[in-house]
């Protein structure tokens, strides 16, 4: 943006280029009408008028060329007598017998106030008047009932010369500011679409992160649990090849119990891939997707009564609190399913003073429990990751009545400032 002119400049370019022609065009006119309608112009006096509008024309292209470049200030002063000298000495040239060119004077007028600022142009244009006043009276020979009535006329010529002037200066700069605006307002609208190409990217790049982070955690899911059931039934098999012949009856109850393990293996590995692709969280409330873990845990833990309790009303969260929270009740019935041996368990939902929390509870075996988790299991230890990327916390651990507790804390949204976008339900299972 270094190329571009300052405000300053882009002013004065606006000036230049409202001063450029007019003025050239308007003196050819008075040079031409002064020297047509005079009755007996002579050799010296049309030399001296011709070599003086010669010099307006060289001063004026002076002023115009430094008002690009810059007028400083007291080059207002000498610019002001230069030319307004001129147009005196031309003014006095019907002593020398050439037509009066009363036309420069406007001329003058309109290049102060297109070029001065409105002070140093009313300033100018006042002195301009008194040293056309002066004019007429030399060359009538202060003959005032002669002088009068062309000052009366020209005085409103001078008005009209300086309004207008001044008015088309003002039109040419508001339409310069205007398209300085524009330009502004193209380049803004150029830097917003380039945050907004990056602001996507990088949520992009967060949602690959976050796709990368949970496949590790879902392959170290599945290495400790299947590679745990492999190495068993590796094991197993090598002791049945061993009993075929010796014992067969020992042999098949280690063969029945290879297929246990198996089809354990199985169900884990199916419930690894379901966790890999929560279409619900796009298309369901939060309330209706997390129902989802209860009725498949339902299924496979008949024996275990499930209550959801989610009589709460939620804001609209953002998609990573939705799917941590999904994890979290996958995790803590998968739990349950595998370690408390529980006849009940709850799913809470609570949502109070900006601050969302999760309740997952069972009546199983806490304490034997609490050893299992504490001891490294990766579930839990990966659900306390995210929710932590989240700004909250997870605490898990056996309950004060019994049996086992899991409780997540994720700040959410004032609930002043988001709608609710999810309906209270409660079931029991």
């Amino acid at each position: 943006m270094s190329g571009l002119p300052s405000t300053k400049e882009r002013e004065e370019h606006a000036l230049y280029r409202l001063s450029t022609g007019v003025p050239y065009f308007t003196l050819i006119i008075g040079y031409l009408i002064a020297i047509l309608t005079t009755a007996h112009l002579t050799l010296p006096g049309f030399l001296v008028f011709t070599a003086l509008q010669v010099c307006y024309c060289v001063v004026l292209w002076w002023m115009l060329r430094n008002i690009w470049r810059g007028l400083r200030a007291w080059q207002f002063v000498p610019a002001v007598l230069l030319l307004a000298g001129l147009t005196e000495m031309v003014g006095l040239l019907p002593l020398m017998g050439v037509q009066w060119d009363w036309l420069l004077f406007l001329v003058t007028i309109a290049i102060f106030f297109t070029i001065f600022p409105a002070p140093v142009a009313i300033g100018s244009g006042i002195f301009l008047y008194a040293l056309m006043t002066l004019n007429l009276f030399v060359i009538n020979n202060w003959n005032w009932p002669l002088i009068y009535p062309a000052l009366v006329e020209l005085l409103p010529a001078f008005a009209f010369v300086a309004v207008f002037s001044l008015a088309l200066r003002v039109q040419e700069e508001q339409r310069d500011r205007a398209e300085r605006l524009l330009r502004q307002l193209e380049e803004s609208n150029a830097e917003l679409e380039q945050a907004h190409r990056r602001l996507q990217e990088y949520a992009d790049e967060v949602e690959e992160l976050a796709i990368v982070r949970e496949r590790t955690r879902l392959a170290r899911e599945i290495h400790d649990i299947l590679g745990h059931h492999l190495s068993i039934l590796s094991i197993q098999l090598e002791t049945i090849s061993k009993l075929q012949e010796r014992d067969p009856a020992r042999a098949a109850i280690e063969i029945t119990d290879a297929r246990r393990i198996a089809a354990q293996s199985m169900q884990e590995v199916r419930n690894a891939v379901a966790t890999l692709r929560p279409a619900s969280i796009t298309t369901l409330s939060l309330t209706e997707a997390l129902a989802q873990p209860g009725k498949e845990f339902e299924h496979n833990s008949p024996a275990t009564a499930l209550t959801l309790d989610f009589e709460t009303e939620l804001p609209a969260l953002p998609p990573d609190i939705s799917v941590a929270l999904y994890r979290a009740v996958q995790e803590a019935l998968t739990n349950i399913r595998k370690h408390a041996q529980a006849s009940k368990a709850l799913v809470r939902l609570r949502y109070e003073e900006g601050v969302i929390e999760l309740l997952v509870q069972d009546n199983g075996q806490g304490a034997s429990r609490d050893a299992t988790q504490q001891g490294g299991g990766f579930g839990l230890i990966g659900l306390r990751e995210r929710i932590e990327l989240l700004g909250g916390q997870v605490c898990y651990g056996p309950a004060e009545q019994g049996g086992y507790r899991v409780t997540v804390r994720v700040p959410g949204p004032p609930s002043s400032e988001m709608p609710s976008l999810t309906s209270p339900t409660r079931s029991e299972q």
